[in-house]
């Protein structure tokens, strides 16, 4: 009976022994097999079908460590007062740079995040050179060509729009693209609403798409500038120069959009058209629009009503003193 027991001990020891060794082989498989942890935004896990940044909702999120991990598209220098106020660093996936370079349109879902730094600057070796530093913000666009989320009103015109504040990244502060987006890409309205000119990284083929040479502009402006500035327009020329104008203002009565409806406006105070959502310092301006107030403002737009938010969207203004003239013809007869 005594061996029959050892036995048994003895058996039940080595049963014992190899399920603990089988339990631990499988949870090493287990282990293997765990993905390994990402440093994207909790909100990704519940991200839509459409695109890993974007949620069932439309929310936009922001992407991390995009200047290690993604391609740059290109940079922007802004110019002010002679110096360099900040660089605008853009950044996309490879495959969407990819897709743009083989069918020169963005895909379904392509994402590029735009990285605004302040920036700083001092005598070198190779002469004035500036720096990036502190993020201000991040912008971010997203291709729908689906037309999704249409009760979002960060969702329209192909695109998604988001902006994260550089202080707080986990906080997505735009509530409007018209109002907080649209504004700033209104010149890049017929390339999708890019400026595809400026990412090298697109292929040679949107070098096509860039302005005219700024030092040619202003040499061009500067020849017309012997023309009297309140000059009679062409009403129908300037219907024509309008068009430029169209993509933030209407002429239909409560239809406002990135800017207010111009219908009614003429003999009218700046900043007073029911229903519109204006900048502190045009509501609080005492201009009355006439034909030599709106000549003067859109020959200055910074400078005329400062603060105002037509300086951001369009600060040249209209600079050719003709078109200007034709422009303000034309809105004299179709803003009373």
């Amino acid at each position: 009976m005594r061996r029959l027991n050892l036995f048994s001990i003895a058996s039940l020891t080595a049963l014992l022994t190899l399920a603990a060794s089988c339990s631990q082989e499988a949870s090493m498989q287990a282990e293997a097999q765990t993905p390994a942890p990402t440093n994207e935004p909790a909100s990704f896990v519940s991200a839509s079908a459409y695109s890993r940044y974007v949620d069932d909702e439309g929310n936009i999120s922001l992407p991390k460590d995009i200047a290690m991990d993604w391609a740059h598209m290109g940079s922007w220098a802004v110019a002010k007062d002679g110096g360099v106020e900040g660089l605008h660093n853009v950044y996309a996936p490879k495959e969407d740079i990819e897709h743009f370079r083989s069918t020169g349109d963005f895909a379904d879902g392509a994402i590029m995040v735009k990285e605004v730094r302040t920036a700083r600057g001092a005598a070198h070796t190779t002469g004035d050179a500036h720096w990036a530093e502190d993020i201000q913000v991040w912008f971010i666009m997203v291709k729908d060509t689906q037309g999704r989320f249409t009760d979002n009103p960060l969702w329209g015109d192909g695109w998604g729009w988001a902006l994260y504040e550089g202080k707080d990244t986990t906080k997505q502060v735009a509530t409007d693209y018209k109002k907080d987006c649209l504004g700033c890409h209104i010149p890049a309205k017929d390339t999708d609403w890019t400026y595809v000119y400026g990412y090298p990284a697109l292929g040679a083929d949107v070098a096509q798409f860039a302005p005219q040479d700024v030092e040619a502009a202003s040499a061009a402006a500067a020849a017309m500038t012997s023309m009297a500035a309140d000059a009679s327009g062409d009403a129908m020329a300037g219907e024509e120069v309008f068009a430029r104008c169209a993509s933030c203002h209407s002429l239909t009565p409560g239809q406002h959009s990135v800017g207010p409806s111009l219908a009614g406006f003429v003999g009218r105070k700046a900043g007073a058209a029911e229903g519109y959502n204006y900048s502190s310092a045009m509501a609080a301006s005492d201009v009355v629009w006439s034909a030599e107030t709106l000549d003067t403002h859109l020959a200055d737009v910074p400078g005329f009503i400062p603060g105002n938010r037509m300086a951001t969207f369009f600060p040249g203004g209209v600079q050719d003193p003709e078109e200007r003239a034709n422009l303000v013809a034309y809105l004299m007869e179709a803003g009373k």
